[in-house]
């Protein structure tokens, strides 16, 4: 009897651990990999020959990166446009038909605009709350081995950046090509849809 239930135990607890093992849950790398694989192979000169050779997760971005760097790209903007306008105004007292009625007021726009995206921004970032804090890119060092257009098997390198939820974002073999907030945040292509439509 004893033998038995042991038995059944062991045989159980092997079952179960097959279980779990197959219904193990992907992690955030398995995820990269599997979409990253997925958008390589659509472009390889020959997909079967494929060969996983490692990811490596090098960096990675969170919303409120995105935000400080969109926020200082609009201020950086905005000082600009209104030292243009600082200049052409003062140009005018001393030569009227320098710069015309037209081109003062598009700088007034462009500073107006501005002043409305970056308060837009800070509206956002504290709408956000603790979101802010949550990674919205990824960046790897992914490498495979796969034939080249002559048959020849070579090993590949790619950065590889991801969107927030771990797709392809931008995958370079060059390392200046990596984009350094390659992700926006939620509420920004909003914004510059309603306040500077393209």
């Amino acid at each position: 009897m004893r033998k038995t239930i042991g038995l059944i135990v062991a045989v159980t607890m092997i079952c179960g651990g097959i279980l779990l093992s197959c219904t193990k849950k992907q992690t955030r790398d398995d995820l990269v990999r599997n979409n990253a694989e997925q958008y390589l192979k659509e472009n390889m000169n020959d997909p079967e020959s494929y060969e996983f050779v490692k990811l490596e997760l090098i960096d990675s971005v969170l919303y409120k990166d995105n935000i400080e760097y969109r926020r200082q790209m609009f201020e950086n903007r905005l000082e600009n446009e209104k030292k243009m306008l600082t200049f052409k105004e003062e140009v005018r007292l001393t030569s009227p038909s320098m710069y015309s009625d037209d081109e003062i007021n598009r700088h007034k726009n462009e500073i107006s605009k501005d002043e409305r995206i970056i308060a837009a921004i800070d509206s956002i970032e504290i709408s956000l709350g603790n979101k802010v804090n949550e990674v919205a890119s990824y960046t790897y060092i992914f490498s495979f081995r796969g034939k080249n257009e002559l048959g020849a098997k070579t090993i590949n390198v790619y950065y590889l950046q991801t969107t927030p939820d771990l797709n392809v974002k931008n995958l370079t073999t060059e390392k200046s090509k990596i984009i350094v907030n390659p992700s926006d945040f939620p509420g920004y292509l909003d914004i510059l849809n309603r306040l500077s439509p393209i």
